[in-house]
């Protein structure tokens, strides 16, 4: 499954510019991230599969004229700390997107009409074009740390440490969340 995932990569590297930007709605905007999505996700679907706390960073907290988009915003803004906080690498100028896609087929669908392979994994950070890939149906705060993890890791290191180290650490990063949240077997 690694492996594929691997090849996948590869494969978008070398295909260049094909959607680098985010394909559907732009959903929200904050900070670190601006968030599109194609098909039912918007705003509060994202926000109902991640239960990320943006009030842990007094400086990201809700106010009460906000509008969903708006808590989106600022919770991605705080995961993206906290995960920061998790790998204790804080790069404040990181800008990226993330891409919602419905489920995993319509990510398959997207990467075969786009690359013309089939994609089996739910998410996808691409460095290249500083992009998350994600299925909405099976997303978590730990899924989306986890691709978070490998934006930060990779606009850290001069040279991104190889594939195995970097899931090792996104790994951490992913049992780290789930277990501040009480999601642990």
């Amino acid at each position: 499954m690694k492996n594929i995932a691997a090849a996948i990569f590869v494969m978008i590297f070398l295909c260049g510019n094909v959607y680098a930007q985010g394909t559907g709605s732009q959903i929200a905007g904050g900070t670190y991230f601006t968030v599109y999505a194609e098909g039912r996700g918007d705003a509060y679907a994202v926000l109902s599969k991640i239960d990320a706390n943006f009030l842990v960073y007094p400086s990201g907290g809700a106010q009460v004229n906000d509008n969903v988009s708006d808590i989106l915003a600022k919770t991605l803004d705080g995961l993206y700390q906290e995960v920061s906080d998790i790998l204790d690498i804080h790069i404040y100028s990181f800008k990226g997107k993330i891409q919602v896609l419905p489920d995993q087929r319509s990510l398959s669908s997207y990467f075969k009409r786009t690359y013309g392979f089939d994609f089996e994994e739910r998410s996808l950070y691409y460095f290249e074009k500083d992009i998350i890939y994600i299925s909405l149906a099976d997303m978590t705060v730990g899924m989306l740390g986890h691709e978070i993890a490998h934006a930060i890791i990779s606009h850290f290191f001069v040279v991104p440490p190889p594939a195995k180290v970097q899931e090792v650490l996104c790994g951490y990063v992913e049992y780290s969340l789930r277990k501040s949240r009480g999601n642990l077997p």
